[in-house]
């Protein structure tokens, strides 16, 4: 007998598809391949923007990775301005930007193409006369000058603004230069600061973007496996971090609120050949891309985020950074006088009364200070966590390198938690470290070893000889009191989380790739494209 074949169930079919489809596309969405750069370190809040090019500057859209062009200025130097003047309509309205310079060029002095909406432009002038209808108000509208200060377009600056983009003659990808040096792939915006006036913002695809990140987040002569390392995690934060200031027109920042950019000026072979050889590649954690923070030199070791944000982040958890050989931020030594702090306890609006000293309470587990407290002639103000490094950001020299500092000399060098005890012994000759193994002391018994929990008496508490970098969490490990000016004695440079770039360096040196240097400074990652 026969068996019935079984019929094909085609709606059923398609709706699988279109679930496919669905998931796949969100899938993309959430991988960005272009994205919007906010220039705040060149131009914000700026009154105008001046952007050059080798040939005469196009404008058009950027969208969907492409720039769709409209059409070119009659200039290869413009300079950006919020309109201040008012316009009167000239003429009838036309579908293409050249339609319209070429009835602005009919019209006469004064007159300028005009982009209403796209595939809508008519001509502006400024001169009035009786037959001529004043065009509405606006907030957005900006006119766009020659280097001659000669009006040669006007944009509306609505939903869809036009962009800018320049040429080189020897290059066969399009860069703009924006300011006087610096020069960006892609194409160049502006939208309306958040004071009154323009920032210039850069539309460009995020591979490209990161050619313009990596050199000058790493060194590029720097170990290539480093450098994948470093273009991996710049990647990640891009996508992590991708809608962050889109109240702002753009999704992130050129500066170390996001990541140092500085476009295509900043490039480099090494450090291009680490994005191209990584491409699309990101670290995730539970299927999501992670914020994969790094940061220049830890001392030794990293931290946990909890101890410098409160939230605790899975993937960010403090490590030994044992291959930090060669730290690019050298131990470094600061003076504060008091003056210094109570300026700043002015400025948070604190007042303790005249400030006296400052006692370092507990550490976190890698080493660093946790809580520090002022100490005043009427109270006394305790600053945690991240706070601690940037109490001192109003003063000259700003905020501390790290939170990995003593006030008795160079604390030993921790190893994520799993640190020998280290205790500060000072005589009246100089201040030495040693292991609390190592030190013997001398009883009616003999000389013996200190025991594993050790105190002393002073004249007004008794406290535990702890080491600098003890391991247990939230606790007093070596209460630290100067009365006085401060003398710091630190280590590292930055917020501690995540991978240090001075770490990834010497693995790299060592041996291990950059899917080793990445696995051991981000717990429980992968790395997928």
């Amino acid at each position: 007998m026969k068996k019935r074949r079984k019929l094909i169930n085609y709606p059923q079919i398609m709706i699988m598809l279109g679930i496919f489809c669905f998931f796949y596309a969100m899938t993309l969405a959430s991988s960005p391949t272009a994205i919007k750069i906010g220039l705040e370190s060149v131009y914000k809040d700026a009154a105008s923007i001046i952007l050059s090019s080798q040939r005469n500057i196009a404008v058009g859209y950027f969208e969907d990775n492409f720039f769709r062009t409209e059409g070119r200025l009659s200039a290869n130097s413009i300079v950006i301005k919020k309109a201040a003047e008012d316009f009167y309509f000239v003429g009838n309205a036309y579908r293409t930007l050249q339609a319209a310079q070429e009835a602005a060029a009919a019209y006469g002095s004064g007159a300028a193409a005009a982009y209403l909406e796209p595939g809508m432009y008519c001509v502006y002038t400024a001169f009035y006369n009786d037959r001529l209808v004043k065009v509405p108000s606006s907030l957005t509208r900006i006119a766009v000058y020659n280097s001659s200060g000669e009006l040669i377009f006007v944009s509306e600056n609505k939903d869809m603004p036009l962009v800018f983009q320049g040429s080189e003659n020897n290059l066969s990808f399009p860069v703009t230069q924006v300011g006087n040096s610096r020069k960006y792939r892609g194409a160049i915006g502006v939208v309306n600061g958040q004071s009154g006036g323009l920032t210039a913002v850069n539309s460009v695809d995020i591979e490209e973007y990161l050619y313009g990140v990596v050199p000058v987040e790493m060194a590029p002569s720097w170990p290539i496996e480093a450098l994948k390392a470093q273009a991996v995690a710049a990647r990640s934060i891009a996508i992590f971090q991708h809608n962050r200031y889109l109240n702002r027109g753009y999704n992130l920042v050129d500066t170390t609120a996001s990541q140092v950019y500085r476009g295509y000026s900043a490039e480099s072979p090494n450090s291009n050949l680490a994005v191209d050889e990584t491409r699309g590649e990101v670290i995730k954690y539970n299927n999501k891309v992670a914020e994969a923070l790094y940061f220049s030199t830890s001392g030794g070791a990293t931290e946990d985020a909890k101890y410098v944000w409160g939230n605790e982040i899975p993937y960010l958890k403090n490590v030994a950074d044992t291959f930090e050989t060669e730290p690019a931020q050298k131990p470094w030594v600061r003076t504060v006088t008091l003056s210094d702090i109570s300026s700043c306890l002015v400025k948070q609006g604190i007042n303790i009364g005249r400030v006296q000293g400052v006692e370092l309470t507990s550490r976190t587990p890698s080493g660093r200070v946790q809580v520090m407290t002022v100490i005043g002639s009427s109270g006394s103000h305790v600053v945690k966590n991240e706070n601690v490094r940037t109490f001192l950001s109003g003063t000259q020299e700003g905020s501390l390198k790290s939170r990995l500092f003593s006030f008795q000399g160079f604390i030993g060098t921790p190893d994520g938690g799993n640190s020998r005890e280290v205790i500060t012994i000072m005589s009246a000759d100089n201040i030495i470290q040693k292991d609390l193994s190592s030190v013997k002391v001398m009883s009616d018994a003999g000389l013996q070893s200190l025991s594993p929990n050790p105190s002393a008496l002073s004249s007004n508490r008794q406290q535990e000889l702890k080491g600098e970098t003890g391991t247990s969490n939230n606790k007093v490990l070596q209460s630290e009191i100067v009365f006085g000016d401060l003398t710091i004695y630190g280590q590292g440079f930055g917020h501690g989380v995540g991978m240090s770039q001075s770490g990834a360096r010497g693995m790299a040196k060592a041996g291990y790739n950059y899917r080793d240097i990445l696995m051991h400074y981000y717990n429980g990652i992968t790395i997928e494209r």
